[in-house]
């Protein structure tokens, strides 16, 4: 019995000393989806990733039920004080539902990075909070980059993208990429020419493509260069399955709860 009990102590130990050393690197999880992964987050319609770089923490979308982004935070033991911006990719419910019960609970004076000014009430009911409407590429933290402003030519979607930056390795977070998944991949490739590509990740939103339209996209991405897939969310569940097969072994499935160390 004594050996038992020393045997989980030890393993206990061990387990706590990783999680926290997993916590420290860089890395991103995904805290908000409609594609199951981890059977105890609650799975919902939209998206959010909790990203952690050089020691901060950026959130990116806030899902569409703000008590569902809680309880999957919370399970997953993050702690949205440490927040230090947040960037919203697109004027949708589901990636922006979130949002006022997290600035609840950030520090005073972060920055939140709008790709339009959609809700007037915001700076007025959170005053002590930096509010930035987006135009450009910029580096709003270190290694961390918002794109240009994309807008989708049919509705007229103003859209954004997550550009991370460590050494020679980027990678790509889209909310929805409304705007067309090619074209924010190519825009991307052209600003950061010296890069290693090493994975683009989010929403496509490729629902109802044809098989062939999703080879020609998935051919096209890889022309530009990038080394893995992980498409979620909207992407559709056929076109996933098309994906899945045009990459092999450099498909990565990042869903609910799924985490990517960089």
């Amino acid at each position: 019995m004594k050996k038992v009990l020393i045997f989980v102590f030890v393993f206990f130990v061990w387990g706590a000393s990783n999680f926290c050393f997993s916590q420290n690197k860089d890395s991103f999880t995904i805290v908000y989806n409609n594609i199951p992964s981890n059977s105890e987050l609650k799975t919902d319609w939209g998206f959010s990733v909790w990203i952690r770089m050089n020691g901060n923490v950026i959130l990116f979308d806030t899902g569409t039920k703000p008590d569902i982004l809680q309880e999957n935070i919370r399970k997953l033991k993050l702690d949205p004080k440490q927040i230090s911006v947040i960037a919203i990719s697109h004027e949708h419910a589901d990636h922006t539902g979130g949002l006022e019960s997290v600035l609840k609970q950030v520090k005073d004076g972060i920055k939140i990075y709008l790709p339009n000014d959609f809700n007037p009430h915001l700076k007025s009911d959170y005053p002590e909070m930096e509010f930035i409407v987006n135009d450009r590429y910029r580096e709003i933290w270190e290694g961390v980059w918002l794109t240009e402003i994309f807008v989708d030519s049919n509705r007229g979607i103003r859209e954004q993208a997550l550009v991370l930056v460590k050494e020679e390795k980027l990678l790509v977070i889209t909310g929805c990429a409304h705007p067309d998944i090619v074209e924010m991949c190519e825009s991307i490739t052209k600003h950061f020419p010296d890069k290693t590509y090493e994975i683009t990740t989010g929403g496509f939103h490729l629902m109802n493509y044809s098989e062939e339209n999703i080879i020609r996209i998935s051919n096209r991405i890889k022309e530009l260069g990038f080394k893995s897939l992980a498409p979620s969310h909207c992407t559709g569940e056929n076109s996933i399955a098309v994906f899945k097969k045009e990459w092999g072994e450099n498909f990565v499935q990042l869903n609910l709860g799924d985490s990517y160390v960089f």
